[in-house]
């Protein structure tokens, strides 16, 4: 049994158990005996029947990642042990961030102003730059207020990286699903976490500081979060959060980097429309006035076409893999083939060039 004032891995003394999570996981302040009695937060998970193999997993990511990172707004990691009882449990210890969580606050009825919104956000979105930007990049994916910690020192700190994900991990079938409800976007359950998720999830964030209300209690239009006609926010910054929250994952700022510029962008041109920087040239390149074609009758084509682009989707046979679409676009002197299963990013499958710009007649077969 796990109790106050116990000493684990032979060097942290147990002071204070902090909230209340199921009974195998337990949150402590505690005191470091090697290091001056420095405050420290030891995370413990117990080895039992009732855990899944999947929790382990994740504390021992967890432990794995935090020995590679180095920022100052990320609570430094510092053990990693186990504890010989009855009941076998491993523990992980890090630094204390002193400071007050932005949910604590928003418990207590703080409501954040537009202006303490962008500092926020363009905190966080620092820290966001830096794990993304590794050599091999880190996803938060459980990013929400409760995990966004105002330090004494008045700067806002990323804590709880119990659902890291390294971008190693992101490959085959085999998949956790992480995240909580209203804050995680459509992609992560699907076990397809990439870095833009963890933009949603500060989006979601944001409009629930500006707000005061639960993402999942927010006005939506066309499944995208909106901010409530009550809320005082510059144009230029609503469609900010907007473009971060939006359900499309190709429709998002393609990086953390990009959102701060952006952000950026919001404060010295308010009254300009935001839109989201493009990608590199190497990746998809739609355009965004694309007017939609009569459906033919009884087809499942769709048909959208701008002044130099032309787009067919075809649904996908859900016979092996599940939903999709096929998009075959004609842009100036390049066709694209792309390819979306289950909503996932766009999978370019060849592109062909035309030596000339072709005159183009499109036929749709009845299916």
């Amino acid at each position: 049994m796990i109790e106050a004032l116990q000493i684990v891995g032979n060097r942290y003394q147990l002071q204070k158990r902090l909230g209340r999570t199921a009974t195998n996981r337990q949150t402590w302040l505690s005191s470091d005996l090697k290091n001056n009695c420095e405050p420290v937060i030891v995370k413990l998970l117990a080895f039992s029947p009732e855990m899944h193999i999947d929790e382990l997993k994740l504390f021992e990511r967890e432990a794995q990642v935090l020995q590679t990172l180095n920022h100052l707004r990320i609570p430094r990691y510092r053990d990693y042990f186990s504890i010989d009882s009855n009941i076998a449990w491993f523990g992980l210890a890090q630094d204390y961030i002193p400071g007050t969580s932005l949910q604590d606050l928003l418990d207590r009825g703080n409501r954040f102003t537009e202006h303490q919104t962008r500092q926020v956000a363009a905190n966080v979105l620092r820290i966001l730059r830096y794990l993304h930007e590794r050599e091999t990049p880190v996803l938060h994916r459980d990013l929400k207020p409760s995990n966004l910690v105002l330090g004494q020192d008045k700067f806002i700190y990323l804590v709880d990286f119990g659902a890291v994900q390294d971008a190693v991990a992101i490959t085959g079938m085999s998949f956790t699903v992480v995240g909580s409800c209203g804050y995680t976007p459509l992609e992560q359950f699907w076990g397809r976490a990439v870095p833009v998720s963890d933009l949603y999830a500060l989006g979601a964030t944001l409009m629930h500081l500006l707000s005061g209300i639960v993402p999942m209690d927010l006005p939506q239009l066309k499944g995208r979060l909106q901010l409530p006609n009550t809320v005082d926010s510059q144009p230029a910054f609503k469609q900010w959060l907007e473009t971060l929250v939006n359900p499309a994952q190709e429709e998002r700022f393609p990086s953390a980097r990009m959102a701060l510029e952006a952000l950026k962008s919001t404060e010295r041109a308010p009254s300009e429309p935001i839109q989201p920087a493009p990608a590199q040239a190497a990746k998809t390149e739609f355009l965004p006035a694309l007017q939609r074609l009569p459906q033919p009758k009884d087809s499942s084509l769709t048909v959208n076409k701008s002044q130099s682009q032309l787009e067919v989707s075809r649904p996908l046979s859900a016979r092996h893999l599940g939903t999709g679409t096929v998009r075959f676009i004609l842009e100036r002197d390049r066709f694209h083939i792309y390819s979306s299963l289950f909503g996932l990013p766009w999978k370019q499958k060849q592109t062909r060039y035309f030596v000339r710009k072709p005159r183009v007649r499109v036929i749709l077969f009845k299916e």
